[in-house]
Protein backbone atom coordinates (compact mmCIF):
# COMPACT_ATOMS: atom_id res chain seq x y z
CA UNK A 1 0.00 0.00 0.00
CA UNK A 2 1.52 3.31 -0.99
CA UNK A 3 1.97 5.59 1.87
CA UNK A 4 -0.35 8.22 -0.13
CA UNK A 5 -3.02 5.88 0.08
CA UNK A 6 -2.88 5.32 3.50
CA UNK A 7 -2.62 8.76 4.20
CA UNK A 8 -5.81 8.89 2.52
CA UNK A 9 -7.14 6.42 4.91
CA UNK A 10 -6.44 8.19 8.37
CA UNK A 11 -7.37 11.53 6.85
CA UNK A 12 -10.83 9.44 6.17
CA UNK A 13 -10.53 8.46 9.59
CA UNK A 14 -9.60 11.38 11.44
CA UNK A 15 -12.57 12.78 9.60
CA UNK A 16 -14.98 10.08 10.56
CA UNK A 17 -13.69 10.47 14.19
CA UNK A 18 -14.08 14.18 14.63
CA UNK A 19 -17.78 13.84 12.76
CA UNK A 20 -18.73 10.92 15.67
CA UNK A 21 -17.53 13.30 18.08
CA UNK A 22 -19.14 15.81 17.21
CA UNK A 23 -22.74 13.90 16.77
CA UNK A 24 -22.13 12.76 20.33
CA UNK A 25 -21.70 16.09 21.93
CA UNK A 26 -24.81 17.72 20.46
CA UNK A 27 -26.34 14.45 21.79
CA UNK A 28 -24.73 15.46 25.54
CA UNK A 29 -25.75 18.67 24.81
CA UNK A 30 -29.33 18.44 23.95
CA UNK A 31 -29.52 15.90 26.87
CA UNK A 32 -28.53 18.59 29.32
CA UNK A 33 -30.89 20.98 27.63
CA UNK A 34 -33.84 18.76 28.46
CA UNK A 35 -32.64 18.30 32.00
CA UNK A 36 -32.40 21.85 32.37
CA UNK A 37 -35.69 22.07 30.47
CA UNK A 38 -37.28 19.88 32.46
CA UNK A 39 -36.06 21.66 35.67
CA UNK A 40 -37.04 24.85 34.79
CA UNK A 41 -40.49 23.21 33.63
CA UNK A 42 -41.09 21.85 37.20
CA UNK A 43 -40.04 25.33 39.11
CA UNK A 44 -42.98 27.05 36.90
CA UNK A 45 -45.57 23.84 37.92
CA UNK A 46 -44.89 23.34 41.31
CA UNK A 47 -45.93 26.30 42.57
CA UNK A 48 -49.25 26.04 40.58
CA UNK A 49 -49.65 23.07 41.94
CA UNK A 50 -48.89 24.38 45.46
CA UNK A 51 -51.35 26.95 44.96
CA UNK A 52 -53.86 24.68 43.43
CA UNK A 53 -53.47 22.62 46.34
CA UNK A 54 -54.41 25.56 48.46
CA UNK A 55 -57.08 26.43 47.15
CA UNK A 56 -58.66 22.76 47.66
CA UNK A 57 -57.28 22.06 50.69
CA UNK A 58 -55.47 19.30 49.73
CA UNK A 59 -51.48 19.00 49.51
CA UNK A 60 -51.57 15.51 47.46
CA UNK A 61 -50.69 17.40 44.14
CA UNK A 62 -47.74 19.06 45.50
CA UNK A 63 -46.33 16.61 47.43
CA UNK A 64 -46.33 14.63 44.52
CA UNK A 65 -43.26 16.66 43.41
CA UNK A 66 -40.78 15.32 45.56
CA UNK A 67 -38.35 11.98 45.88
CA UNK A 68 -39.23 9.23 48.32
CA UNK A 69 -35.72 10.38 49.92
CA UNK A 70 -36.06 14.38 49.97
CA UNK A 71 -34.93 16.75 52.06
CA UNK A 72 -36.79 19.87 52.95
CA UNK A 73 -35.09 22.94 54.86
CA UNK A 74 -36.11 26.19 55.73
CA UNK A 75 -34.65 28.44 58.59
CA UNK A 76 -34.48 26.15 61.94
CA UNK A 77 -36.02 23.41 60.19
CA UNK A 78 -35.05 20.29 58.17
CA UNK A 79 -37.15 17.47 57.45
CA UNK A 80 -36.24 14.52 55.51
CA UNK A 81 -37.97 11.88 53.67
CA UNK A 82 -41.61 12.17 51.57
CA UNK A 83 -43.78 11.23 54.65
CA UNK A 84 -42.28 14.05 56.57
CA UNK A 85 -42.40 16.37 53.98
CA UNK A 86 -46.47 15.13 53.64
CA UNK A 87 -46.17 15.69 57.57
CA UNK A 88 -45.58 18.85 57.34
CA UNK A 89 -47.28 20.18 53.78
CA UNK A 90 -50.53 18.71 55.95
CA UNK A 91 -50.21 20.63 59.21
CA UNK A 92 -48.89 23.95 56.28
CA UNK A 93 -52.27 23.71 54.51
CA UNK A 94 -54.10 23.10 58.00
CA UNK A 95 -52.49 26.03 59.67
CA UNK A 96 -52.42 28.37 56.29
CA UNK A 97 -54.32 29.55 53.59
CA UNK A 98 -51.31 31.13 51.42
CA UNK A 99 -50.57 31.41 48.07
CA UNK A 100 -46.67 31.16 46.16
CA UNK A 101 -45.95 33.78 44.02
CA UNK A 102 -42.87 33.09 41.48
CA UNK A 103 -41.13 36.31 41.31
CA UNK A 104 -38.16 35.46 39.31
CA UNK A 105 -36.28 31.63 38.29
CA UNK A 106 -32.77 31.02 37.32
CA UNK A 107 -32.35 26.98 36.31
CA UNK A 108 -28.21 25.22 35.96
CA UNK A 109 -29.00 21.82 34.86
CA UNK A 110 -30.74 20.44 37.95
CA UNK A 111 -30.67 23.21 40.37
CA UNK A 112 -32.67 25.83 40.36
CA UNK A 113 -32.89 28.90 42.28
CA UNK A 114 -36.42 31.30 42.57
CA UNK A 115 -37.48 34.32 44.07
CA UNK A 116 -40.79 34.09 45.40
CA UNK A 117 -43.19 35.79 47.82
CA UNK A 118 -45.25 33.93 50.33
CA UNK A 119 -48.44 35.19 51.07
CA UNK A 120 -50.87 33.79 53.52
CA UNK A 121 -53.62 33.93 56.01
CA UNK A 122 -52.90 32.02 59.36
CA UNK A 123 -55.95 30.26 59.82
CA UNK A 124 -55.93 30.29 64.18
CA UNK A 125 -55.23 33.72 64.19
CA UNK A 126 -56.72 35.18 61.12
CA UNK A 127 -52.98 37.28 60.70
CA UNK A 128 -52.18 38.09 57.30
CA UNK A 129 -48.13 37.59 56.63
CA UNK A 130 -45.83 37.92 53.27
CA UNK A 131 -42.44 36.04 53.37
CA UNK A 132 -39.59 36.90 50.45
CA UNK A 133 -37.51 34.61 50.05
CA UNK A 134 -35.39 32.37 47.75
CA UNK A 135 -36.02 28.72 46.65
CA UNK A 136 -33.27 26.53 46.04
CA UNK A 137 -34.80 23.55 43.74
CA UNK A 138 -32.34 20.37 43.35
CA UNK A 139 -33.64 17.88 41.11
CA UNK A 140 -32.70 14.35 41.48
CA UNK A 141 -32.47 11.77 38.16
CA UNK A 142 -36.07 10.98 38.62
CA UNK A 143 -37.29 14.81 37.54
CA UNK A 144 -39.05 14.60 40.65
CA UNK A 145 -37.44 17.24 43.70
CA UNK A 146 -34.43 15.80 45.72
CA UNK A 147 -33.76 18.76 48.12
CA UNK A 148 -35.49 21.92 48.55
CA UNK A 149 -33.96 24.92 50.85
CA UNK A 150 -36.11 28.16 51.67
CA UNK A 151 -34.41 30.92 52.78
CA UNK A 152 -35.86 34.12 54.39
CA UNK A 153 -35.95 36.03 57.38
CA UNK A 154 -37.44 34.02 59.84
CA UNK A 155 -37.49 36.95 62.72
CA UNK A 156 -41.23 38.14 61.60
CA UNK A 157 -42.72 35.04 61.08
CA UNK A 158 -41.02 32.63 63.91
CA UNK A 159 -43.96 32.62 66.03
CA UNK A 160 -46.40 31.17 63.14
CA UNK A 161 -43.83 27.99 62.67
CA UNK A 162 -43.23 27.30 66.06
CA UNK A 163 -44.76 24.01 66.45
CA UNK A 164 -44.84 23.09 62.91
CA UNK A 165 -43.26 19.40 62.20
CA UNK A 166 -39.26 19.51 62.11
CA UNK A 167 -38.69 22.89 63.75
CA UNK A 168 -36.23 22.65 66.57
Amino acid sequence: MSSRCFSSKLLIIGFLLVGLLNVLTLRTADAAGSVAMQAASLMKLAPQAYNMGMRNGNADKWNQYFESKSRRTMPGVVIEGASAIEAYYKWEFDNFKAKWTVKRVTVQDLVGAMEYAWSATHKPTGDKITIEGVAIFELGMSGKVKNLDFYFDTAPVAKYFKNAPGVH
